[in-house]
């Protein structure tokens, strides 16, 4: 109960900070982010949802992904962008349907799929949570650019270090969009709907 009562306390807080991702060329773009030109193909990969049933990238081809890299024991950007990918959720109104909301944990060793279910569905019950071994998570995780670092190794209360952009991955599963930490919802809401429109 007290970790849920964290976890809806830090939805309404607002703050920040912005590091890197993606690797492609971005180009020219009206919209705060940035856009892949050309999009960049992301290998397929296989991770361990919080139903506790393996889940595919491919699984969700045909939905526009908003993609976030983080750990639940994070203090401050985790839950405050989960907090965020609710209000795109709510900005894309009937359109949300098509946009699937993940969380990949970078901490495979404490983010269970017990854990992630408490700590996903404290946001919104279609949010997905995806977590696997420390191998497949950095793979993954070079894949789009992003970093990520335990602090403290012989601490079992430990911190990560990770990079805190979103990720958009097109319907044909394509890395589209990079947004840095702290967008406007409804940015990143009128993105993934110009993506559903094409």
């Amino acid at each position: 109960m007290k970790f849920l009562l964290v976890i809806m306390s830090l939805m309404v807080m607002l703050g920040g900070c912005s590091q890197g991702g993606g690797e492609a060329q971005p180009t020219s773009t009206p919209l705060p982010g940035t856009v892949l030109d050309p999009p960049r193909d992301v290998a397929d990969f296989t991770l361990t949802a919080h139903t506790g049933e393996p889940m595919k990238l491919s699984d969700l081809r045909g939905k526009s992904v908003l993609i976030f890299f983080g750990y639940t024991h994070c203090p401050d950007v985790c839950p405050l962008t989960l907090a965020e990918f609710k209000k795109v959720k709510t900005e894309l109104g009937s359109s949300a349907g098509q946009v699937a909301f993940v969380f990949i944990s970078v901490d495979g060793e404490r983010d269970t799929p017990e854990r992630l279910t408490q700590y996903v569905t404290a946001f919104d019950p279609d949010f997905i949570g995806l977590t696997g071994d420390d191998s497949t998570l950095r793979t993954i995780s070079r894949d789009f650019g992003v970093f990520f670092q335990r602090q403290n190794s012989n601490d079992t209360n430990y911190l990560v270090d990770h990079t805190a952009s979103s990720f958009v991955v097109d319907p044909d599963g394509r890395l589209h969009i990079v947004y840095p930490f702290d967008t406007d919802p409804a940015i990143i809401a009128q993105g993934i709907r110009k993506l559903l429109e094409k």
